[in-house]
């Protein structure tokens, strides 16, 4: 059918400061010294696995895909629905709008200029963080698009603000049990539609990975006979709410670190598309192996949930969030200050003796490694031990051995893992 073209501001108008479609799952539970807070945190279901050179059709799988692109949003302006919500025709499909105002389909989020070979529109740019938060194994690419002529608010530069109508997504793609090349599961959708207010959701996949990816608030568990969870989006808050603005892997540290892509801190300065850029080093300190353990605690532990910016384990006292003043040493950041040889409380490792939350050259005692190291119902293990609480179902094996490796680092016959 025929829609009217408006402006992009027009649209923002028409959608309103409609509220965010995920509220906050209180039910789940905080990740408090009462509860689960002396262990490591994920993001649920994923926001980053490290990911090989192949994967999905568009060739972008996790982030090593071109750069270029000139970090503007989609085309500014776009049809409208008489649903009120904007969608964008030139990727060839006519969607419905959601209450929020979000397309129904993947295909009319802005994401792609076509849908059939699903190339990506120009603008939105791939990002890779050096910081991985696990994923249960899944490969992942992302982009992110910022309306055109506009900055994230960086003055402070561990609490970033986004402009409205930021879009971020991320694609998540698993090789099934029947092998082959990875298939995409879903594509998760960040909208800003108004200060504070971020509309988040995900698409999910038809079988193929190709034809069709369409709005999914329930979730879905044992994804084509996997372990792999869809979660819903009632859970996306407990995470995303630990930040002051909604937003976990586009941050300071990771995109700082040597290993990120795309459009990394450098890229994101040198385009002119933060208000103020650092002033100082923001690398990770220490050794490979202490780099690596602090770098995976900070992005899986301390952005949503371990950090003193109201996530869900701020009232435990152990803090992994990597602040860009503490980054002089390893003695000086949070995750050392509270966490190395501090006792953990009330959580106790059964047959441990005594339990810490990092015991030097004693992973047995070790409560942030016995607890990412554990999943509900494996071997026996029970609910309120694994970390993160729900949603994953994998234990980040490679991860583990370095951070049994940085808690055993200098130790000689330190115990095993």
């Amino acid at each position: 059918m025929s829609r009217p073209r408006l402006h992009l501001a027009l649209i923002l108008v028409a959608v309103g400061c409609v509220l965010a479609a995920c509220s906050s799952a209180a039910n789940q539970g905080s990740a408090g010294e009462g509860g689960s807070g002396d262990g490591a945190t994920t993001e649920g279901g994923g926001d980053d696995s490290a990911s090989p050179e192949t994967g999905p059709p568009d060739g972008s799988l996790d982030g090593h895909a071109d750069a270029g692109g000139d970090a503007t949003s989609m085309d500014s302006t776009s049809d409208v629905d008489s649903g009120g919500g904007p969608v964008y025709p030139d990727a060839g499909a006519d969607c419905g709008i959601g209450d929020a105002g979000e397309p129904l389909d993947l295909a009319c989020t802005g994401l792609y200029s076509d849908w059939a070979t699903k190339t990506v529109a120009a603008g939105n740019q791939p990002y890779e963080p050096g910081y991985i938060l696990w994923a249960d194994g899944a490969l992942k690419s992302r982009w992110i698009a910022l309306p055109p002529g506009t900055k994230i608010d960086t003055s402070s530069m561990d609490t970033w603000t986004f402009p409205v109508d930021t879009r971020i997504w991320k694609e998540f793609s698993l090789v099934l049990p029947d092998g082959g090349a990875p298939t995409r599961i879903e594509t998760r959708l960040l909208w800003k539609q108004g200060p504070g207010n971020w509309y988040r959701t995900t698409y999910r996949w038809s079988a193929d990975g190709q034809t069709s990816a369409t709005e999914l608030r329930n979730g879905e568990t044992n994804v084509a006979g996997t372990t792999y969870e869809v979660p819903s989006s009632f859970l996306c808050d407990d995470c995303h709410n630990g930040r002051p603005d909604g937003v976990l892997g586009f941050e300071a540290v990771a995109l700082s670190s040597p290993a990120a892509t795309g459009l990394t801190m450098a890229q994101l300065v040198s385009q002119n598309l933060v208000t103020t850029p650092p002033t100082g080093s923001l690398a990770v300190p220490g050794d490979t192996t202490t780099q690596a353990t602090l770098g995976w605690l900070h992005m899986n532990c301390g952005v949503a949930c371990h950090n003193n910016t109201g996530g869900l384990a701020s009232d435990t006292g152990f803090l992994m969030r990597l602040n860009a003043a503490s980054l002089s040493s390893v003695q000086t950041t949070d995750t050392y200050t509270t966490g190395w040889n501090v006792q953990a409380q009330p959580f106790q490792i059964p047959d441990a003796g005594t339990t810490y939350r990092f015991h030097a050259c004693d992973v047995p005692s070790s409560a942030a490694y016995y607890r990412a190291d554990h999943r509900t119902g494996v071997n026996g293990t029970q609910m309120g031990v694994q970390m993160p609480p729900y949603v994953t179902h994998v234990v980040d094996d490679a991860d583990m051995a370095t951070l049994a490796s940085w808690i055993n680092e200098d130790c000689a016959d330190a115990g095993g893992d």
